[in-house]
């Protein structure tokens, strides 16, 4: 863990809001399509972040309105806790916003890649924590999404995905790198048993299931002891969402995969009707929502039946 004296206090330094991009778009944005790296529903609005540190957000899950761009990165993650959403992306570059139309942008003090965003409730002193993980073992924790503290990850593995879940933090990331940590601030290398990049972890129903390259699927109901699962597929795997409504595990993946199971065991594809690379889903509003390349964006109401 860094020296508490380290921790810098970031100044939003500038705003980006919708009349700065000339009026609002459908599913389209413009006529240059971003890729769209992440997705999260929170507070009664869906949020999708991708290239050019795009921003757009959503009620339904089907049709978004850009809300902020700029050149020439990306967002890899988005999270909200205590109402503030947080959008984090290459050389430690971060927007935060509690409306989801202005985002103020923030520097951490670092220029490795951020790739995973989450937020643990009432587990600081008083509040929350906010957790960023990414490149080269880059972790980093916030109480206030304002001042970031770099904490030890023990370990130089890049980090793709960070869950909050079962009163824990846990980050996955390449090589079958798995960390976990109670409060966001001190973590313990785990042994996932695969040697396979892990590009993203969700969590439900008493269980954490992780995927990745290769059609690595993990699946632990503490974090620390780990069962491989079969795929159905070959593909790279890159995200996962549970649905407690629907009792359902959605996966997705490169070439269009969408896979989808009751228990994080047993998985089935689906038609997702596209072949272009899935990389994030989430749930919510009775909705899943997937977002992927070119702008790619897919609902379905079961996570079996895709439009």
């Amino acid at each position: 863990m860094v020296n508490p004296t380290t921790r810098v206090a970031l100044v939003a330094i500038l705003a980006f809001g919708l009349s700065q991009l000339g009026g609002s778009c459908d599913d389209d944005f413009n006529d240059d399509k971003y890729n769209l790296l992440a997705v999260e529903f929170a507070d009664g609005v869906f949020v999708t972040v991708g290239e050019d540190y795009s921003t757009a957000n959503s009620v339904g899950g089907e049709r978004f309105t850009l809300q902020a761009t700029a050149c020439c990165k990306s967002h890899n993650a988005i999270m909200f806790g205590d109402g503030t959403w947080v959008a984090a992306g290459a050389e430690g570059v971060i927007f935060t916003s509690t409306d989801t139309a202005t985002w103020f942008i923030q520097f951490l003090s670092t220029y490795r890649t951020i790739r995973g965003a989450a937020y643990g409730p009432g587990i600081g002193i008083g509040a929350g924590t906010y957790v960023l993980v990414g490149d080269d073992g880059r972790v980093f924790s916030s109480t206030n999404a304002g001042a970031w503290a770099r904490e030890d990850s023990g370990t130089g593995e890049d980090f793709h995905d960070v869950v909050f879940a079962d009163a824990q933090f846990v980050a996955v990331g390449t090589a079958g790198a798995v960390i976990t940590s109670p409060d966001g601030i001190v973590w313990t290398a785990q042994d996932s048993g695969s040697s396979q990049d892990l590009l993203g972890i969700g969590w439900g129903n008493g269980l954490y299931v992780a995927v990745g390259s290769q059609s690595v699927i993990l699946t632990s109901p503490d974090a620390v002891t780990w069962t491989a699962q079969t795929s159905p597929v070959p593909n790279n795997l890159n995200d996962v969402a549970y649905s407690d409504i629907e009792g359902l595990y959605v996966v997705v993946g490169r070439h269009g995969v969408i896979l989808s199971s009751p228990d994080g065991v047993d998985f089935t594809r689906r038609d997702s009707r596209t072949s272009r690379r899935l990389d994030g889903v989430t749930y919510g509003n009775g909705v899943f929502t997937v977002v992927g390349k070119k702008e790619t964006i897919l609902n379905s109401t079961d996570g079996i039946d895709w439009n």
